[in-house]
């Protein structure tokens, strides 16, 4: 009998300890940027004038580019995972925005060990009320969203290529779809998980910025695990191959590198 109470007290501490909430110390926090480098197929990216070849020998440039992050978690060392409070944890990267490739936000002070976030905009945020959309998700100001089709665009990527078939030489990718709300879709929302042990831990320090580099090459649209054609897609947005092209540009982050205990931008 008493060996039965031993092992039945015993599941219980170990229920109670997988169901214990991590806490933070979000009292000595200091700041963590991500910061976003461009580039295609091994060269800086450069809107409008740099020429880049795909995996199908199609030249190509760009002039637009832009995507959404969010839903960003933090691992330390011991294995606790932050998770940046949602409201703060939504960002535009825009080409186009110098400022806007730097997503900076705070975390408590410690060593983080690896970086996940989400590429999209989770569906919950997709049906939630349109007046509490504010800032980069304010629908009416990002030319993000799919009005017709009530849905963020979670990556655009726009330009030119002779090889497009399209009447005006132009390529548009506009890449969305988070599962549906009335009819169901696909889900391309992809989460990014990203190991920091090997390029450098971020040490997150009160009044300094642990800066994670990430190279970002955008040229993985066409050559990822499906080769995508300008000549056969020159657009792709609810119909085509968006799962694949999403599939593809899911793998485009490599870390490059930390900076830690950087001055904080006066």
């Amino acid at each position: 009998m008493k060996k039965i109470i031993f092992i039945a007290a015993a599941f219980a501490t170990l229920l109670a300890s997988c169901s214990k909430e991590t806490t933070f110390d979000t009292a000595t926090t200091g700041k963590v940027k991500i910061k976003f480098d461009h580039i295609a197929h091994g060269k800086n990216l450069v809107l409008d004038t740099e020429l880049y070849t795909n995996n199908s020998n199609e030249t190509y440039s760009i002039s637009m580019l832009k995507y959404y992050i969010s839903n960003i978690k933090l691992t330390k060392t011991n294995g606790d995972i932050y998770e940046v409070p949602q409201n703060d944890s939504y960002f535009l990267v825009d080409e186009s925005k110098i400022e806007s490739l730097q997503p900076t936000f705070d975390a408590p002070e410690g060593e983080y060990i690896a970086l996940e976030f989400n590429l999209g905009i989770d569906s919950n945020t997709n049906v939630q009320p349109l007046e509490g959309r504010l800032g980069v998700l304010d629908i009416a100001n990002n030319d993000m969203y799919w009005s017709w089709n009530s849905g963020y665009i979670f990556f655009k990527m726009e330009g030119s290529s002779e090889a497009s078939s399209s009447q005006d030489k132009k390529f548009r990718y506009h890449i969305g779809l988070f599962g549906g709300m009335n009819s169901p879709t696909v889900n391309n929302n992809k989460i990014i998980k990203l190991d920091l042990n090997a390029a450098g831990t971020a040490k997150v320090q009160q009044n300094l910025s642990a800066d994670i580099h990430l190279i970002t090459d955008v040229g993985t649209l066409f050559n990822g695990t499906t080769k995508i054609s300008l000549a056969a897609n020159p657009t792709v947005m609810v119909t085509g191959p968006n799962q694949e092209i999403a599939n593809n540009y899911a793998t485009m982050f490599t870390h490059d590198h930390t900076h830690n205990y950087q001055k904080l931008d006066e």
